[in-house]
């Protein structure tokens, strides 16, 4: 948030391309270090009070800083393969909405989520297939998540999911919900296909944790998840979706069409 207070509006016409750099190098701080909503606010304010100049030059050059700044966003906060928040995007947003939700006393789950195999798939069947089971991922997840929840890729075959929801079983029913569309989507394509292992947990907006903890958290529920899977068990374990009040906490579930 610093860097925006290096933002001014113009005070008068500026006429140099040196000041014209300079706005472009603070607007690239800002995309970076600031939240999305405050940055494009600053850059209105900017780009307003610019319009005291009818210089068609000058206008031309702020426009290409508002295309710099959008892009350096997307950059920051947006994996470029999956076109999902990546984890800075997701830990930016996520925090705010895990905010949100606490101070409206609004219960959120969270999901974690793992590719199965993608080594091998790398391994066996080249990136280009790996890849693309990354971008079968993120497409599942954008179909049964809703626009509201922050859906992100975290980085290699990890994804994270936060959604807001107040239903007790909710957790049961999303994850019901992404076990028949990665059927569905495997139906529609060829080998290799999605697996997934998937581990869950309840935010308590009467006891709320950190979004650090609840990450901590889901992660070892889907390894959970991942290990009855690898031990062909027939639940995952800490089969229970508990509150993070109630140890053990969280809960894997199998989320694949194909089980180990």
């Amino acid at each position: 948030m610093g860097a925006l207070a290096k933002v001014h509006p113009l005070s008068q016409p500026a006429t140099s391309n040196a000041r014209v750099n300079q706005l472009a190098r603070e607007l690239s701080i800002a995309a970076l270090d600031s939240d999305e909503a405050t940055a494009r606010q600053a850059l209105g304010n900017l780009l307003k009070q610019s319009g005291r100049r009818s210089d068609e030059k000058f206008q031309e050059q702020l426009k290409a800083i508002e295309n710099l700044f959008l892009t350096l966003r997307s950059m920051a906060l947006i994996d470029e393969l999956t076109t999902l928040y990546n984890r800075r995007g997701f830990l930016r947003t996520a925090t705010r909405l895990l905010e949100t939700a606490r101070r409206d006393r609004h219960g959120a789950l969270l999901f974690f989520l793992d590719v199965d195999d993608l080594k091998s798939i790398n391994d066996s069947a080249g990136h280009d297939a790996g890849d693309r089971i990354l971008v079968q991922t993120a497409q599942v997840l954008c179909n049964v998540f809703r626009n509201r929840d922050i859906v992100s890729r975290l980085g290699g075959d990890e994804f994270a999911v936060l959604a807001l929801s107040s239903d007790p079983k909710g957790g049961e029913v999303i994850t019901d919900r992404l076990h028949a569309a990665i059927e569905a989507s495997n139906a529609a394509s060829t080998p290799p296909h999605l697996s997934l292992s998937v581990g869950v947990v309840r935010f308590d907006p009467h006891s709320p944790l950190s979004l650090t903890a609840l990450m901590q958290m889901a992660d070892v529920a889907m390894y959970g998840d991942k290990m009855s899977k690898l031990l062909e068990l027939p639940r995952p374990i800490g089969s229970q979706l508990l509150t993070h009040g109630s140890p053990p906490l969280g809960v894997g579930h199998s989320s694949s069409a194909q089980r180990a």
